[in-house]
């Protein structure tokens, strides 16, 4: 069976750490194969971090690839819909996910060696109006994993965002980014300048990127049958943390829950799509709804922008 398996240019291991077999030449599962692992292998050529395989929405009904490189979206090669959903079934079973599952949110975590290269891909595959979309998330870890002063902050504010993370502060603090524009990471560098084991810190997230050490990390699941975003913030908050990091603010009703709390105990770090400082401040009145409360317990706004450094 070695013998007659095809050649491949990837060693793919799943979530169990067992190696992927390779099909036989010359047959269907082989041509999956070889083209999933062109998209993959595009993909870390053109140095991305991401790449995606999703519907057009064109008339033809084909799929195509988009990478993220440097926080752009670039388009990649196009395929009928056909070809494009075996590739993403490889995919899926790859990181051992329910093909059949169709609609729901599945991911889970694969090693993939080319050469001497390791790299760790989250695949995620969800449903859409127009069918299935795959993600493939490279090195996530790592890429979020940046101290404070590497962030690129000139000192002036540097020393303001010291000031901000003191350990007395409190009140909210927003850190506004674009869409792919580097938020989990200043999120985590700002989390990652407190001391997690003198304080109580804690984080509520959607997708947990990376580990953080001594941080208790709350992992919010839309699809489950347990309590709503704006219960789970509430139970938290109300057991008096000293600092809290939520990596998105989903809906209004968490908004009120946030603005309420005893914010004089606990220092509140809100992670919001913003393209500017003040953008983020108006993002976050409108949706407390009220002006007076929001304002009142908003302590600062810090925006961040990734840039990138087109020559060393």
């Amino acid at each position: 069976a070695a013998k007659k398996a095809g050649k491949v240019e990837l060693a793919i291991r799943q979530p169990d750490k067992a190696l992927l077999t390779a099909p036989q030449m010359e047959t269907p599962e082989f041509e999956v194969r070889v083209a999933a692992e062109q998209l993959f292998v595009r993909a870390i050529d053109a140095r991305a971090s991401q790449v995606e395989l999703l519907p057009t929405g064109n008339k033809d009904g084909g799929y195509g690839a988009v990478m993220l490189i440097d926080g752009v979206k670039q388009a990649g090669e196009q395929m009928p819909a056909a070809a494009a959903v075996k590739v993403i079934d490889f995919w899926k079973q790859a990181a051992k996910l329910d093909v059949n599952d169709r609609r729901k949110k599945l991911s889970d975590d694969i090693d993939i060696e080319r050469a001497e290269k390791r790299t760790k891909a989250r695949v995620t595959s969800q449903g859409t109006q127009g069918g299935m979309r795959l993600t493939m998330l490279f090195d996530p870890d790592s890429a979020v994993r940046r101290k404070a002063d590497a962030l690129g902050l000139l000192e002036p504010q540097m020393a303001e965002l010291v000031a901000l993370t003191a350990k007395d502060e409190h009140g909210v603090v927003l850190l506004g980014g674009a869409a792919d524009g580097g938020r989990t990471t200043a999120m985590y560098s700002v989390v990652r300048m407190h001391d997690a084991y003198t304080t109580n810190v804690q984080t509520v997230e959607l997708d947990i990127q990376d580990t953080l050490e001594g941080v208790r990390q709350n992992k919010y699941d839309p699809q489950s049958d347990g309590p709503e975003y704006s219960t789970l913030v509430r139970s938290i908050l109300r057991r008096d943390p000293d600092v809290v990091a939520m990596a998105e603010l989903i809906d209004q009703n968490t908004a009120k829950e946030i603005a309420r709390a005893d914010q004089e105990r606990t220092r509140t770090y809100i992670s919001v799509k913003a393209d500017n400082a003040l953008a983020a401040v108006e993002f976050w009145l409108k949706t407390v709804g009220d002006l007076d409360a929001g304002a009142k317990c908003l302590r600062g706004v810090v925006a961040f922008r990734l840039v990138r450094k087109l020559c060393t």
